[in-house]
């Protein structure tokens, strides 16, 4: 008996392939085929199938790309709205993390910035919401699979609430020490500060700012001097850091009053990896409001 039970789970297995292989029987799903490329420090992964109407389809796992920025695009073979929400892992399950919506036939690049651990798992929720037929489509990623040390403390440091300051008051003035790190052609401002020193010459205001500016890892750094006016702030000046270490941003200011309020505007334009910094400020109290 237990002989011709077998033989029939074999018979049906035929059967079922069988049919599978005419396209009675199937799941875009379980049929979207995977193209990986690995290398020692990174791996890239194609996957291709169908979106069906209102049924859910989960994009491979993948991390960032560069820290920060999972690096994804998506390509649809047919017009319709879908639904792609990014979700990250945790110990309790998968979470939404940003939801997009991509409208029309063609190709797709998600951008992320993201703060979360730098060795996160993410993966994308994909919803057909606007075509009742299935929607063909091409998902990628790229993850870099170890980070060095230097980016590990960049990113660290990365996060707007973690950038930590450090205030000391003398006698004579304040001294702020700022750490952070600069991302890829994203905006970073410093503390405010005034002049470390200033004089009056024929009617004419000039003085420089005791300012400073060490990097840890090269890579083209754009450093904007602005100065505060009832309007806004104003760009007075632009200098470029192109080398790892210890830079003095020296600036000459003119026709400004003595109790201006300075800060820079830095933005890493050279380096997709984050930049770590720190940056150093000196003010005399009597330029201080």
């Amino acid at each position: 008996m237990k002989g011709k039970f077998i033989k029939l789970l074999l018979v049906l297995a035929v059967a079922i392939g069988s049919f599978a292989s005419l396209g009675f029987i199937g799941s875009d799903t379980a049929q979207a085929k995977d193209r990986t490329i690995k290398s020692t420090s990174s791996v890239s992964v194609f996957r291709e199938g169908k979106l069906h109407y209102k049924k859910a389809t989960y994009s491979n796992t993948f991390g960032y790309s560069w820290a920060g920025h999972p690096f994804t695009t998506l390509d649809t073979y047919r017009s319709g709205k879908v639904k792609a929400t990014l979700q990250y892992k945790t110990k309790k399950g998968w979470k939404n993390y940003k939801t997009f919506y991509v409208n029309k036939k063609g190709h797709t690049t998600f951008k992320v910035s993201s703060y979360l651990d730098l060795y996160t798992k993410f993966r994308y929720k994909f919803e057909n919401i606007g075509s009742k037929k299935p929607i063909p489509y091409k998902f990628y990623s790229h993850t870099t699979l170890k980070f060095s040390r230097a980016e590990a403390i960049a990113f660290a440091n990365s996060n707007p609430a973690k950038t930590t300051e450090q205030i000391r008051k003398n006698k004579y003035g304040v001294n702020v020490a700022r750490k952070g790190s600069l991302f890829y052609k994203k905006p970073t401002y410093t503390n405010t500060f005034g002049y470390s020193y200033a004089y009056k010459l024929n009617g004419v205001i000039t003085g420089f700012c005791g300012t400073s500016i060490d990097t840890d890892r090269s890579g083209k750094v754009k450093a904007t001097l602005q100065y505060k006016t009832k309007k806004g702030w104003k760009n007075y000046k632009t200098l470029y850091v192109t080398k790892k270490g210890y830079t003095y941003l020296k600036v000459d200011v003119r026709n400004l009053g003595f109790h201006t309020t300075y800060r820079y505007k830095f933005e890493n334009v050279g380096s997709k990896k984050p930049i770590p910094y720190r940056f150093y400020s000196s003010t005399p109290y009597k330029y201080i409001k």
